[in-house]
Protein backbone atom coordinates (compact mmCIF):
# COMPACT_ATOMS: atom_id res chain seq x y z
CA UNK A 1 0.00 0.00 0.00
CA UNK A 2 1.32 3.80 -1.09
CA UNK A 3 1.51 6.49 1.65
CA UNK A 4 1.21 9.93 0.94
CA UNK A 5 3.99 11.28 3.00
CA UNK A 6 4.65 15.33 4.02
CA UNK A 7 8.00 16.69 4.81
CA UNK A 8 8.37 19.26 7.48
CA UNK A 9 12.62 20.19 6.94
CA UNK A 10 13.86 22.85 9.44
CA UNK A 11 14.16 26.11 7.87
CA UNK A 12 15.07 28.56 10.23
CA UNK A 13 18.40 30.00 10.17
CA UNK A 14 19.36 27.69 6.76
CA UNK A 15 21.36 24.82 7.16
CA UNK A 16 20.49 23.18 3.75
CA UNK A 17 20.64 19.83 5.22
CA UNK A 18 18.12 19.30 6.83
CA UNK A 19 16.73 20.18 3.59
CA UNK A 20 18.44 17.76 1.72
CA UNK A 21 18.37 14.75 4.33
CA UNK A 22 14.39 15.19 3.75
CA UNK A 23 15.10 15.01 0.20
CA UNK A 24 16.68 11.67 0.25
CA UNK A 25 13.94 10.27 1.95
CA UNK A 26 11.44 11.98 -0.46
CA UNK A 27 13.43 9.78 -3.71
CA UNK A 28 13.26 6.40 -2.24
CA UNK A 29 9.52 6.92 -1.35
CA UNK A 30 8.52 8.72 -4.62
CA UNK A 31 9.85 5.78 -6.19
CA UNK A 32 8.55 3.16 -4.17
CA UNK A 33 4.92 4.40 -5.22
CA UNK A 34 4.38 6.90 -2.18
CA UNK A 35 2.69 10.45 -3.04
CA UNK A 36 5.43 13.19 -1.85
CA UNK A 37 5.02 16.65 -0.73
CA UNK A 38 6.98 19.29 1.16
CA UNK A 39 6.05 22.23 3.87
CA UNK A 40 7.70 25.36 2.67
CA UNK A 41 11.22 25.39 4.61
CA UNK A 42 13.00 28.31 3.59
CA UNK A 43 15.16 26.28 1.18
CA UNK A 44 11.97 25.41 -1.06
CA UNK A 45 14.20 26.37 -4.42
CA UNK A 46 15.52 23.05 -3.33
CA UNK A 47 13.04 21.02 -3.31
CA UNK A 48 11.35 22.42 -6.58
CA UNK A 49 14.38 21.71 -7.98
CA UNK A 50 14.01 18.02 -7.38
CA UNK A 51 10.84 17.96 -8.33
CA UNK A 52 8.63 17.57 -5.17
CA UNK A 53 5.69 20.16 -4.92
CA UNK A 54 5.82 22.74 -2.00
CA UNK A 55 2.63 23.52 -0.20
CA UNK A 56 1.75 27.18 0.87
CA UNK A 57 2.81 27.31 4.37
CA UNK A 58 0.85 31.07 5.28
CA UNK A 59 1.49 33.08 7.46
CA UNK A 60 5.11 32.88 7.60
CA UNK A 61 7.21 30.25 6.93
CA UNK A 62 10.69 29.37 7.98
CA UNK A 63 13.46 31.59 6.18
CA UNK A 64 17.14 31.63 5.39
CA UNK A 65 18.56 34.17 7.86
CA UNK A 66 19.09 37.57 6.71
CA UNK A 67 22.59 38.89 4.96
CA UNK A 68 23.13 40.89 7.47
CA UNK A 69 26.54 40.33 10.26
CA UNK A 70 25.76 37.33 12.08
CA UNK A 71 28.40 36.78 14.66
CA UNK A 72 32.01 34.61 13.87
CA UNK A 73 30.51 31.84 16.42
CA UNK A 74 27.07 30.82 17.35
CA UNK A 75 27.18 28.82 21.09
CA UNK A 76 23.83 26.75 20.76
CA UNK A 77 24.00 24.34 23.64
CA UNK A 78 21.39 21.76 22.99
CA UNK A 79 17.86 22.00 20.81
CA UNK A 80 15.76 24.02 23.73
CA UNK A 81 18.31 27.06 22.65
CA UNK A 82 17.80 26.23 18.91
CA UNK A 83 14.29 26.78 19.42
CA UNK A 84 14.36 29.61 21.78
CA UNK A 85 16.63 32.07 19.76
CA UNK A 86 16.47 30.80 16.05
CA UNK A 87 12.38 30.66 16.09
CA UNK A 88 11.75 32.80 18.92
CA UNK A 89 9.73 29.79 20.05
CA UNK A 90 9.87 31.01 23.65
CA UNK A 91 6.42 33.09 22.86
CA UNK A 92 3.26 31.00 23.31
CA UNK A 93 1.95 33.26 20.16
CA UNK A 94 4.52 32.05 17.93
CA UNK A 95 4.23 28.39 18.67
CA UNK A 96 0.52 28.32 18.41
CA UNK A 97 0.51 30.43 14.71
CA UNK A 98 3.21 27.58 13.72
CA UNK A 99 1.35 24.58 14.86
CA UNK A 100 -1.46 26.02 13.46
CA UNK A 101 -0.05 26.29 9.97
CA UNK A 102 1.41 22.52 10.27
CA UNK A 103 -1.89 21.66 11.34
CA UNK A 104 -3.87 23.24 7.86
CA UNK A 105 -1.34 21.62 5.66
CA UNK A 106 -1.92 18.33 7.38
CA UNK A 107 -5.79 19.09 6.91
CA UNK A 108 -5.42 19.99 3.07
CA UNK A 109 -2.71 17.63 2.07
CA UNK A 110 -4.03 14.29 4.19
CA UNK A 111 -0.94 12.48 5.06
CA UNK A 112 -0.85 9.22 6.49
CA UNK A 113 2.82 9.87 7.41
CA UNK A 114 4.93 13.07 8.65
CA UNK A 115 8.05 13.73 8.30
CA UNK A 116 10.23 16.16 10.30
CA UNK A 117 13.65 17.09 10.38
CA UNK A 118 13.84 19.24 13.46
CA UNK A 119 10.61 20.69 13.53
CA UNK A 120 8.75 20.25 16.77
CA UNK A 121 5.62 22.11 15.81
CA UNK A 122 4.72 19.58 13.09
CA UNK A 123 5.61 16.59 14.96
CA UNK A 124 2.83 18.19 17.75
CA UNK A 125 0.56 18.93 14.90
CA UNK A 126 1.00 15.90 13.32
CA UNK A 127 0.52 13.60 16.59
CA UNK A 128 -2.90 15.62 17.76
CA UNK A 129 -4.08 14.62 14.39
CA UNK A 130 -3.34 10.93 15.11
CA UNK A 131 -0.61 10.85 12.72
CA UNK A 132 2.25 8.84 12.65
CA UNK A 133 5.52 10.85 12.49
CA UNK A 134 9.16 9.81 10.98
CA UNK A 135 12.11 12.32 12.45
CA UNK A 136 15.41 12.55 10.87
CA UNK A 137 18.16 13.52 13.05
CA UNK A 138 21.82 14.07 14.18
CA UNK A 139 22.00 12.01 17.57
CA UNK A 140 22.93 15.25 19.38
CA UNK A 141 19.04 16.63 18.89
CA UNK A 142 17.68 13.86 20.86
CA UNK A 143 20.48 13.05 23.34
CA UNK A 144 19.27 12.86 27.18
CA UNK A 145 23.19 14.10 27.81
CA UNK A 146 22.99 17.82 29.18
CA UNK A 147 24.21 20.36 26.37
CA UNK A 148 23.98 18.36 23.69
CA UNK A 149 25.23 20.54 21.52
CA UNK A 150 28.09 21.36 23.57
CA UNK A 151 29.28 18.98 25.81
CA UNK A 152 32.54 20.37 26.92
CA UNK A 153 30.54 23.66 27.72
CA UNK A 154 30.52 24.38 32.02
CA UNK A 155 27.54 26.73 31.85
CA UNK A 156 24.03 26.09 31.52
CA UNK A 157 22.49 27.05 27.93
CA UNK A 158 21.06 30.10 29.09
CA UNK A 159 24.17 31.84 30.11
CA UNK A 160 25.35 31.70 26.83
CA UNK A 161 22.34 32.66 25.19
CA UNK A 162 20.26 34.34 27.58
CA UNK A 163 16.66 34.26 25.31
CA UNK A 164 13.90 33.57 27.62
CA UNK A 165 13.19 29.37 27.91
CA UNK A 166 11.16 27.71 25.38
CA UNK A 167 10.25 24.57 27.02
CA UNK A 168 7.26 25.88 29.44
CA UNK A 169 5.62 27.04 25.91
CA UNK A 170 6.63 23.53 24.69
CA UNK A 171 4.47 21.78 27.75
CA UNK A 172 1.24 23.80 27.53
CA UNK A 173 1.66 23.63 24.11
CA UNK A 174 1.15 19.80 24.22
CA UNK A 175 -1.21 20.30 26.98
CA UNK A 176 -3.72 21.69 25.41
CA UNK A 177 -3.49 19.44 21.96
CA UNK A 178 -4.36 16.80 24.64
CA UNK A 179 -0.67 15.14 23.94
CA UNK A 180 0.37 15.44 27.78
CA UNK A 181 3.61 17.44 29.39
CA UNK A 182 6.92 17.80 27.72
CA UNK A 183 9.77 17.25 29.90
CA UNK A 184 12.69 18.38 27.65
CA UNK A 185 12.72 19.81 24.55
CA UNK A 186 14.49 17.46 23.08
CA UNK A 187 11.46 14.74 23.63
CA UNK A 188 9.76 16.36 20.54
CA UNK A 189 12.08 15.23 17.95
CA UNK A 190 11.54 12.03 18.91
CA UNK A 191 8.97 9.78 16.23
CA UNK A 192 7.53 6.75 16.25
CA UNK A 193 10.05 5.84 13.97
CA UNK A 194 13.59 7.76 14.43
CA UNK A 195 16.54 7.50 11.70
CA UNK A 196 19.84 8.99 12.73
CA UNK A 197 22.24 9.57 9.58
CA UNK A 198 25.33 8.24 11.06
CA UNK A 199 26.78 5.21 12.96
CA UNK A 200 26.10 4.34 16.43
CA UNK A 201 29.62 3.79 16.93
CA UNK A 202 30.54 7.47 15.91
CA UNK A 203 27.30 9.24 17.55
CA UNK A 204 25.78 7.44 20.34
CA UNK A 205 22.32 8.53 21.60
CA UNK A 206 22.85 8.09 25.40
CA UNK A 207 19.57 6.32 27.41
CA UNK A 208 16.47 4.27 25.91
CA UNK A 209 14.31 5.63 22.87
CA UNK A 210 11.69 8.18 24.26
CA UNK A 211 9.22 6.82 21.97
CA UNK A 212 9.59 4.32 18.84
CA UNK A 213 12.24 2.90 17.12
CA UNK A 214 15.59 4.11 16.68
CA UNK A 215 18.14 3.28 13.22
CA UNK A 216 21.26 4.66 12.46
CA UNK A 217 21.09 4.61 8.58
CA UNK A 218 24.84 6.16 7.38
CA UNK A 219 25.13 9.57 5.91
CA UNK A 220 21.95 11.21 3.81
CA UNK A 221 22.77 14.00 1.88
CA UNK A 222 21.40 15.40 -1.39
CA UNK A 223 23.00 15.90 -4.70
CA UNK A 224 21.38 18.96 -6.27
CA UNK A 225 21.21 19.55 -9.94
CA UNK A 226 23.83 21.58 -11.15
CA UNK A 227 23.60 24.54 -12.82
CA UNK A 228 24.87 24.45 -16.18
CA UNK A 229 28.23 26.40 -16.85
CA UNK A 230 29.15 25.08 -13.46
CA UNK A 231 32.84 24.77 -13.21
CA UNK A 232 34.29 21.66 -12.87
CA UNK A 233 37.08 20.34 -9.89
CA UNK A 234 40.51 20.81 -12.04
CA UNK A 235 43.30 18.29 -12.86
CA UNK A 236 46.40 19.64 -12.29
CA UNK A 237 48.25 16.94 -10.77
CA UNK A 238 49.00 18.59 -7.46
CA UNK A 239 47.02 18.14 -4.00
CA UNK A 240 43.12 18.80 -4.43
CA UNK A 241 42.02 20.72 -2.08
CA UNK A 242 37.97 21.05 -1.73
CA UNK A 243 36.61 24.10 0.04
CA UNK A 244 32.76 24.33 1.60
CA UNK A 245 32.30 26.05 4.57
CA UNK A 246 28.56 26.18 4.31
CA UNK A 247 25.62 27.51 2.59
CA UNK A 248 26.26 31.20 3.65
CA UNK A 249 23.62 31.46 6.47
CA UNK A 250 26.83 31.84 9.30
CA UNK A 251 29.83 32.68 7.03
CA UNK A 252 31.07 36.12 7.15
CA UNK A 253 32.86 37.41 3.78
CA UNK A 254 36.55 37.18 6.37
CA UNK A 255 36.06 33.73 7.09
CA UNK A 256 36.02 32.97 3.27
CA UNK A 257 38.49 35.30 2.03
CA UNK A 258 40.93 34.10 5.17
CA UNK A 259 40.90 30.61 3.27
CA UNK A 260 41.70 31.95 -0.20
CA UNK A 261 44.52 33.82 1.51
CA UNK A 262 45.74 30.58 2.88
CA UNK A 263 45.42 28.60 -0.16
CA UNK A 264 47.46 31.48 -2.62
CA UNK A 265 50.65 30.53 -3.71
CA UNK A 266 50.38 27.17 -2.45
CA UNK A 267 51.42 24.08 -4.62
CA UNK A 268 47.63 22.58 -4.43
CA UNK A 269 44.51 23.09 -6.75
CA UNK A 270 41.42 24.61 -4.79
CA UNK A 271 38.21 23.66 -5.83
CA UNK A 272 35.66 25.86 -3.46
CA UNK A 273 31.84 25.60 -3.42
CA UNK A 274 30.28 29.06 -2.29
CA UNK A 275 26.42 27.96 -1.33
CA UNK A 276 23.92 30.20 -1.67
CA UNK A 277 25.52 33.31 -0.94
CA UNK A 278 28.75 34.01 -2.11
CA UNK A 279 30.25 37.25 -2.26
CA UNK A 280 31.64 38.48 -5.94
CA UNK A 281 34.33 40.99 -3.91
CA UNK A 282 36.42 38.32 -2.95
CA UNK A 283 40.21 38.22 -3.53
CA UNK A 284 40.23 34.68 -5.39
CA UNK A 285 44.06 33.26 -6.43
CA UNK A 286 44.82 32.02 -9.00
CA UNK A 287 45.12 28.05 -8.15
CA UNK A 288 41.44 28.38 -6.47
CA UNK A 289 38.23 27.53 -8.60
CA UNK A 290 35.06 28.74 -7.44
CA UNK A 291 31.53 27.16 -8.04
CA UNK A 292 28.33 27.64 -6.44
CA UNK A 293 26.21 25.29 -5.03
CA UNK A 294 27.69 22.28 -6.69
CA UNK A 295 26.18 19.04 -4.65
CA UNK A 296 29.11 16.63 -2.23
CA UNK A 297 30.16 13.72 -4.46
CA UNK A 298 32.06 15.29 -7.42
CA UNK A 299 34.08 17.41 -5.30
CA UNK A 300 34.41 14.58 -2.47
CA UNK A 301 35.50 11.93 -4.91
CA UNK A 302 37.96 14.78 -6.53
CA UNK A 303 39.90 15.55 -3.11
CA UNK A 304 42.31 15.05 -1.43
CA UNK A 305 41.32 16.84 1.51
CA UNK A 306 38.41 18.63 2.58
CA UNK A 307 38.07 22.34 4.48
CA UNK A 308 34.41 22.48 5.75
CA UNK A 309 32.64 24.45 8.49
CA UNK A 310 32.25 20.97 10.13
CA UNK A 311 28.14 20.66 9.08
CA UNK A 312 27.10 17.40 9.95
CA UNK A 313 26.25 16.70 6.62
CA UNK A 314 29.50 17.65 4.97
CA UNK A 315 31.50 16.17 7.70
CA UNK A 316 29.85 12.35 7.05
CA UNK A 317 30.08 12.59 3.29
CA UNK A 318 33.49 13.48 3.05
CA UNK A 319 34.42 10.33 6.13
CA UNK A 320 31.79 8.08 3.89
CA UNK A 321 34.10 8.63 1.06
CA UNK A 322 37.13 7.77 2.79
CA UNK A 323 38.74 11.74 2.04
CA UNK A 324 40.28 13.37 5.97
CA UNK A 325 38.77 16.45 7.15
CA UNK A 326 39.72 20.12 8.27
CA UNK A 327 37.44 21.48 10.38
CA UNK A 328 37.02 25.98 10.84
CA UNK A 329 33.50 25.86 12.87
CA UNK A 330 31.28 28.94 13.32
CA UNK A 331 28.86 27.40 15.62
CA UNK A 332 28.45 24.85 18.65
CA UNK A 333 27.31 22.17 16.64
CA UNK A 334 30.01 22.26 14.00
CA UNK A 335 32.43 22.27 16.97
CA UNK A 336 31.38 19.25 18.21
CA UNK A 337 31.24 17.03 14.51
CA UNK A 338 35.17 18.07 14.36
CA UNK A 339 35.89 17.03 17.57
CA UNK A 340 33.72 13.70 17.16
CA UNK A 341 34.06 12.81 14.13
CA UNK A 342 37.06 14.04 12.96
CA UNK A 343 39.60 14.14 15.64
CA UNK A 344 38.19 11.60 17.90
CA UNK A 345 38.41 9.33 14.70
CA UNK A 346 41.37 10.52 13.69
CA UNK A 347 40.42 11.76 10.37
CA UNK A 348 41.50 14.76 9.96
CA UNK A 349 42.11 18.50 12.19
CA UNK A 350 40.04 20.48 13.77
CA UNK A 351 41.23 24.27 13.47
CA UNK A 352 39.19 25.77 16.51
CA UNK A 353 37.62 24.97 19.91
CA UNK A 354 36.22 27.09 22.35
CA UNK A 355 35.69 26.72 26.08
CA UNK A 356 33.16 28.77 28.71
CA UNK A 357 34.08 30.58 31.71
CA UNK A 358 31.85 31.16 35.19
CA UNK A 359 30.06 34.19 33.55
CA UNK A 360 28.99 32.31 30.38
CA UNK A 361 31.93 34.31 27.91
CA UNK A 362 33.15 32.28 25.46
CA UNK A 363 37.40 31.87 24.68
CA UNK A 364 38.70 30.73 22.10
CA UNK A 365 42.14 28.63 20.65
CA UNK A 366 43.48 28.18 17.49
CA UNK A 367 45.23 24.66 17.12
CA UNK A 368 48.47 26.08 15.63
CA UNK A 369 48.77 29.82 16.90
CA UNK A 370 46.73 29.28 20.57
CA UNK A 371 44.16 31.79 22.22
CA UNK A 372 43.19 34.48 19.69
CA UNK A 373 40.77 36.99 19.89
CA UNK A 374 39.95 36.77 16.07
CA UNK A 375 36.22 36.30 14.99
CA UNK A 376 37.78 33.90 12.75
CA UNK A 377 40.66 31.70 12.36
CA UNK A 378 43.47 32.80 10.86
CA UNK A 379 45.01 32.39 7.75
CA UNK A 380 48.17 30.88 9.06
CA UNK A 381 46.48 27.96 11.12
CA UNK A 382 43.84 27.32 7.88
CA UNK A 383 47.29 26.87 5.80
CA UNK A 384 49.01 24.96 8.54
CA UNK A 385 45.74 22.24 8.81
CA UNK A 386 45.30 21.57 5.39
CA UNK A 387 49.38 21.04 5.16
CA UNK A 388 49.39 18.43 8.26
CA UNK A 389 46.41 16.70 6.57
CA UNK A 390 48.26 16.53 3.31
CA UNK A 391 51.51 15.50 4.54
CA UNK A 392 50.25 12.52 6.84
CA UNK A 393 48.74 9.76 4.85
CA UNK A 394 47.55 8.06 8.12
CA UNK A 395 44.33 10.67 7.65
CA UNK A 396 43.49 9.48 4.99
CA UNK A 397 44.09 5.76 6.04
CA UNK A 398 41.60 6.32 8.99
CA UNK A 399 38.95 8.15 7.24
CA UNK A 400 39.17 5.16 4.48
CA UNK A 401 38.18 2.37 7.11
CA UNK A 402 35.13 4.58 8.92
CA UNK A 403 34.17 4.98 5.06
CA UNK A 404 33.98 1.59 4.67
CA UNK A 405 31.91 1.17 7.48
CA UNK A 406 29.58 4.03 6.54
CA UNK A 407 29.05 2.96 3.09
CA UNK A 408 28.16 -0.57 4.47
CA UNK A 409 25.24 1.09 6.86
CA UNK A 410 24.03 2.86 4.24
CA UNK A 411 23.82 0.51 1.64
CA UNK A 412 21.93 -2.24 3.76
CA UNK A 413 19.46 0.47 5.53
CA UNK A 414 16.08 0.36 3.54
CA UNK A 415 14.82 4.00 4.01
CA UNK A 416 11.32 2.71 2.60
CA UNK A 417 10.27 0.06 4.91
CA UNK A 418 11.54 2.04 8.14
CA UNK A 419 9.32 5.04 6.99
CA UNK A 420 6.49 2.92 6.47
CA UNK A 421 7.27 0.96 9.75
CA UNK A 422 6.22 4.29 11.59
CA UNK A 423 2.48 3.60 10.06
CA UNK A 424 2.47 -0.11 11.33
CA UNK A 425 3.76 1.19 14.33
CA UNK A 426 1.38 3.19 14.50
CA UNK A 427 -1.36 1.14 13.79
CA UNK A 428 -0.86 -1.23 16.23
CA UNK A 429 -0.26 1.38 19.23
CA UNK A 430 -4.31 2.17 17.57
CA UNK A 431 -5.51 -1.27 17.87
Amino acid sequence: MSERVLFFPWGWGGGAAYTGRCLVLAQALAEAGDSVAFADCGISAMVREAGFPVLDSAPEAPRPPDRHPMPPYLPFADVERVFAVAATYHRIERVRQRVAADTRLIEVYRPTVVVIDMCPTAALAARAAGIPVVSLADADFITPRPNGWMPWSTVAPRDLLPHPPSLPVWDRMSRELGLGPVARAEHLLWGEVTLVSSLPELEPVEGPPHRGDLTYVGPMYWNPVVAAGTPTPPETGRPKVYVTIGSGGTVGRQALQNVLDACAGQPWSVYVSSGFAFEGDLTVPDNVVVAGFTGLDTPLTWADVVLSHGGSATVLATLEHGKPSVVMPFMSEQEMNGRQLVEATGSGVLLRTSATTAHGRLSFSDRYSGPSDQPCVRVGDVRQGIAEVLGDARFTERAARWGARLRERRGSADLVALAHSAVARAAGVSR
